[in-house]
């Protein structure tokens, strides 16, 4: 091969490379946001936000995340039964990264800290677990007590 033909080839190869990492990247960070009320001390949730119709079919959602203006983090609001849900700030407690949602677990993007559904630390090198909100259920809304 010339030297001319291995440049090119090697050019072309940096580039799409960098344009699927860029691809992968968006793909991962796109979540559903549940449309949330600010209320006195308390974020007000449907919990019709954690089902979703696609083609007809209802579809039950593990998780949503919940922003809100005066918030500087999402919160991770887990459903762990009718009753029952797990809020998490979506801060690293190691050094204040924003966390990506896993399904059942959250990492930092920084350096690879992760923390299960309940804010437990699984992997540091974060040390502390996530601060937790305590959540109450009142007929269709979920309430997240932010004080």
């Amino acid at each position: 091969m010339n030297r001319k033909k291995f440049l090119k080839t090697c050019g072309l190869a940096c580039v799409s490379g960098t344009a699927i990492v860029t691809l992968l990247q968006s793909c991962a960070s796109s979540h559903y946001y549940a449309t949330s009320e600010l209320t006195e001390n308390s974020l007000k949730v449907l919990k019709t936000e954690f089902t979703q119709d696609k083609r007809g079919q209802a579809i039950n959602r593990k998780y949503v995340l919940v922003k809100a203006e005066n918030l500087n983090f999402p919160i991770y609001l887990y459903k762990l039964n009718e009753t029952e849900y797990s809020a998490l700030w979506m801060e690293c407690t190691h050094q204040g990264a924003e966390l990506s949602a896993h399904g059942e677990y959250l990492t930092c993007p920084s350096h690879g800290a992760e923390f299960d559904k309940f804010g437990n630390v699984t992997e540091g090198p974060a040390q502390k677990n996530l601060r937790k909100f305590k959540t109450t259920v009142e007929g269709q809304y979920i309430f997240i007590q932010l004080s």
